[in-house]
């Protein structure tokens, strides 16, 4: 999907004063900046860019960032995105700084970014962030549907692989910061949101564990919205399993392909409405 291509129904779905919070949420708040100007002085915790090793940063592959977890070792952390781009030592460091660059889907174009990487006091990853809004939305689009405009009520499909570790109800790190700007966007655009949030899998597998495991994912991101912020009481999990698919691909293997061509179907929805 290219997130750019939606604004017209996004405008269409939540009107003008919220315009410029669902551009956020898919990637397009601003065109690209390059000279990162904004960035260049040390600030919000970061370091100036000058003092990293790279001129220009350092172009990443997205895969790489999206596989970080908390409590891996610093050595699994170089494996996956490198060394820090800092002269910051390795041994009794408990903060790690990058300068990514980032592909933004529209031709060549892309922007740079700041990361961080911080440590607990065993030297386990315990958290991530990033210096601009613009980079994690990169990583995870929300994809955004009208489905009624009076009463307004909409869909936000998040990807459950990005979501979520593998086979697993736990959040991942940017899944985190995904929920965080969905629930901005739906305490900014609605009054009073009632929401339901709905997981899916894909054919693989048992089918009640497959239920069970998108019931699991639903009920934690019921949680993480709650703590965002959300009222439980107007919230309903639901996991509905391999029901409902929006692609349907050939083979009864579970391919690397086949699994691949199946991604669009291992998702949570969220279904928003004013009650």
């Amino acid at each position: 999907m290219n997130n750019c291509s939606n604004s017209i129904k996004i405008k269409a779905a939540l009107g003008a004063a919220s315009i410029a919070a669902v551009l956020v949420l898919v990637g397009c708040a601003s065109p690209p900046n390059n000279d990162r100007t904004e960035l260049r002085d040390a600030g919000d915790g970061f370091p100036a860019l000058a003092g990293n090793w790279y001129d220009g940063g350092k172009f990443v592959d997205p895969e790489s960032i999206l596989r970080l977890r908390a409590s891996q070792t610093k050595d699994q952390v170089r494996q996956l995105i490198g060394n820090p781009h800092y002269a910051e030592g390795f041994f009794g460091v408990r903060e790690w700084n990058y300068v990514f660059n980032l592909y933004t889907g529209i031709g060549n174009e892309y922007i740079t970014c700041q990361y961080q990487v911080h440590y607990d006091d065993d030297m386990a990853l315990k958290s991530t962030r990033w210096r601009d809004a613009q980079c994690p939305v990169l990583l995870v689009p929300i994809e955004i549907e009208e489905i009624a405009a009076e009463p307004r009520q909409e869909k936000l499909t998040l990807s459950g692989d990005v979501l979520f570790d593998f086979d697993s109800e736990q959040l991942s790190l940017e899944g985190q910061r995904a929920l965080e700007r969905v629930s901005d966007m739906v305490l900014s655009a609605y009054s009073s949101p009632s929401v339901l949030v709905v997981g899916y899998t894909d054919r693989f597998g048992d089918e009640q564990y497959n239920l069970n495991l998108s019931q699991a994912r639903a009920e934690t991101v019921g949680r993480y919205l709650v703590s965002q912020g959300m009222e439980r009481r107007h919230l309903t999990l639901i996991g509905r399993g391999e029901a409902d698919p929006v692609v349907d691909c050939p083979g009864n293997v579970a391919t690397s392909n086949v699994k691949e061509c199946l991604k669009p179907n291992r998702r949570v929805e969220v279904i928003v409405s004013n009650h």
